[in-house]
């Protein structure tokens, strides 16, 4: 009896490859049933009994779950850095700052297309100024992450001559269309604030999209910081834009927040116009500073370049 309980706690301990797989099974089971039924009227019914056991269940399966987890973190990381150095792609990703920038880029830049897209079918059904405002500012941003990506396309392609000059200028585009997406974003600030217009979110989604909005400024500042290594002024371009991005988010969480706990005991109005004055402020500034130092950068290139002229006369 000892002998075969010890063979069970091994198998525990060092579960195969089904065991894990029936275990991740019950584990994503049972929590959507455990949420699945808080949706509906369980109480002094028999569900009620159903919904103890799937809270327990969902309970003991995720700590198991975690422990298999903590248990082949290592392997799962060795297993899954082999695959990515089998291909040039992701290993590049993986090694390569400025090119794992640019892979994320056009993805953000494909969901402001997205967005963009539709806040303007939005803003046409209801003819409503809040939903244009929000489209031209997710399409100027897709123009500005669009115009980025050109130049490192053109560069990739060997098309771009003077690469320090070309990157100077597409830092300095950058920052006029962020000039003018400010525009766009000053409008639908001025919506939240004197027609009470808000982000709205599904019930509990709030919660998540509070945590993403939170990762998302600190990943953006982090990143700002590793671009500025780099002295690759289109990289830093991206960073900079998604930095501005993520103040947004903030901005429209906030808002979103406000009116779902609001109990009258505070101002939504002031709240979203000093914050929402702050957001703007920054976009300005941001934009300000990068058409400056773009400015100054050019004008030092092409001192070097008059002097290299002179020099070889």
């Amino acid at each position: 009896m000892n002998e075969k309980w010890q063979k069970f706690l091994q198998k525990i301990k060092n579960p195969s490859a089904w065991a894990l797989i029936a275990i991740y099974t019950t584990t994503a089971v049972s929590i959507t049933g455990a949420l699945l039924i808080l949706f509906v009227e369980y109480e002094g019914t028999f569900l009620e009994y159903v919904a103890y056991g799937l809270f327990a269940l969902a309970a003991v399966s995720l700590a198991y779950t975690t422990y298999t987890v903590v248990l082949f973190a290592p392997r799962m990381k060795a297993w899954f850095l082999g695959l990515v150095e089998r291909f040039a792609f992701t290993r590049a990703i993986m090694h390569n700052y400025g090119h794992r920038t640019i892979i994320f880029a056009i993805g953000t830049f494909l969901m402001s297309v997205a967005y963009g897209v539709f806040n303007g079918v939005l803003g046409i059904i209801s003819r409503s100024i809040w939903y244009g405002a929000l489209a031209a500012y997710y399409i100027f941003l897709a123009l500005i992450r669009g115009g980025v990506l050109t130049y490192h396309k053109k560069k990739h392609a060997g098309q771009a001559e003077n690469d320090e000059l070309e990157q100077a200028k597409t830092y300095r585009g950058s920052g006029v269309l962020l000039l003018i997406l400010n525009v766009a974003l000053s409008a639908a600030i001025a919506q939240m604030i004197f027609e009470d217009r808000f982000f709205d979110y599904p019930d509990w989604t709030i919660f998540a999209m509070a945590a993403y909005a939170f990762f998302k400024i600190t990943m953006s500042i982090v990143n700002l910081f590793k671009a500025r290594k780099q002295d690759d002024l289109t990289i830093e371009a991206i960073r900079n834009i998604n930095l501005m991005d993520a103040t947004v988010s903030i901005l429209s969480l906030q808002t979103a927040l406000l009116h779902a706990f609001e109990d009258g005991t505070v101002s939504v109005s002031l709240f979203n116009t000093l914050t929402g004055s702050v957001v703007s402020l920054f976009t300005l500034a941001l934009g300000v500073y990068m058409i400056v130092r773009a400015n100054k950068k050019i004008k030092e290139i092409r001192r070097e370049n008059n002097g290299n002229g002179e020099q070889g006369v």
